[in-house]
Formats: C-alpha cells, sequence, structure tokens
C-alpha cells in the first residue's frame, strides 16, 4: 500500500475507487466498506483509495471533550494495509478544512484524488456541520459524475459496530467485547 501525507503532488490514480472517513480502530464495519472498495476498484480496473484524517476530526471539532482514539494513524494504516488496499491518504484535519462545504469536500475527492466512485456506509455524513449525507451526496456526485456505492450498516448480535461503542467497552475495561467489534485484538498500549 502506498502512504501519503497530504494532497500536494498526489499522482492521478487509475480510475479511483474512494472510501473517507477516520476508520479509528478499522473495526469489522470499517472492514466490510474496506472490503468493498477494493472488490469496486477491481471491478472497474482501478485503483482503492481511502481518505482518512489526521488528527482525528474530534479532537480538532471538540477540543474540550477527553477523546481518546482508539489506535494512532500509524496503526490504523498498518491495519488498513492488511486489507489489501492501494493508497492511504493522509489528510490534516484543520479547522480550515472542517469548514468545506459537502459540495467542496466532492470538489476535493473529484480534483486532488480524480474519484470516480465513492463507497460509503449510510450514516456517514461529511463536509461542515455534517451537511452531507447519503441523500445530499448522490446529487452532489452526479454533478461531478460520481458514482456512489452505498452499503448497509454492519451490524453484529443486534448491535450496531461503531468506533464509539467501542472506544466504551474500552474505557470500562471491557476489553473482550471491544475486540469482538474490532474482530482483532487490541494493541498492547491500552
Amino acid at each position: 500500500m502506498k502512504i501519503f501525507y497530504g494532497t500536494e503532488n498526489l499522482p492521478r490514480f487509475r480510475h479511483a475507487v474512494v472510501a473517507v472517513g477516520s476508520f479509528d480502530g478499522v473495526h469489522l464495519g470499517h472492514r466490510q466498506i474496506l472490503a468493498t472498495l477494493k472488490d469496486a476498484a477491481a471491478k472497474q480496473g482501478g485503483e482503492s483509495v481511502v481518505v482518512t484524517f489526521h488528527p482525528h476530526p474530534q479532537l480538532v471539532l471538540h477540543p474540550e471533550r477527553d477523546f481518546q482514539p482508539i489506535y494512532t494513524p500509524e496503526e490504523n494504516a498498518q491495519l488498513i494495509a492488511k486489507e489489501g488496499i492501494d493508497n492511504l491518504i493522509l489528510v490534516e484535519f484543520t479547522p480550515q478544512f472542517s469548514q468545506l462545504s459537502p459540495e467542496a469536500f466532492v470538489e476535493f475527492l473529484s480534483q486532488k484524488i480524480g474519484a470516480q466512485a465513492i463507497v460509503m456506509g449510510p450514516n456517514h455524513n461529511f463536509g461542515k456541520d455534517r451537511g452531507g449525507n447519503s441523500t445530499t451526496m448522490r446529487e452532489i456526485c452526479a454533478k461531478y459524475s460520481m458514482e456512489i456505492i452505498q452499503i448497509p450498516e454492519f451490524v453484529m448480535e443486534e448491535n450496531r459496530v461503531r468506533s464509539s461503542q467501542i472506544r466504551k467497552h474500552i474505557l470500562n475495561k471491557e476489553f473482550t467485547e471491544a475486540e469482538k467489534l474490532l474482530g482483532h485484538p487490541l494493541k498492547k498500549n491500552r
């Protein structure tokens, strides 16, 4: 997997199929997104591209909260690489970046990355104030001739698998429960 720090000097990816998110912990739900991303890129004869952020958006948007990411960006990158993804772009998440409108964000994906398709779950929100959602995304992406590949939310034992739930388990020292949702052992730094 090729890793790019920032968006300057990116190559033009071949038929880029993109997934965007924090991917903190690279849990079972993330792995479903990454598998779909990899398959869609292969079907299009293209490259899989994950766009993620550093620092975690919550640390920038809500510095007053005691937010603890599950893993470091480097640890998440290692887990993403294990899923067979072609490219990972780490974008610096700043207060200015957080102000991009949903349309400006899609334009960023189109112009900087050359996104042909975007893989997203049903609850993914993006852009300023999380103003972009699965409905608005379809409208915006149509303007840029981008395909939307929407996948269902990953549910395990009637529970939605989310990073926030894993963080709660870790905070409560319920490590076995956290590992079930992650689908892999926790790193030893806990």
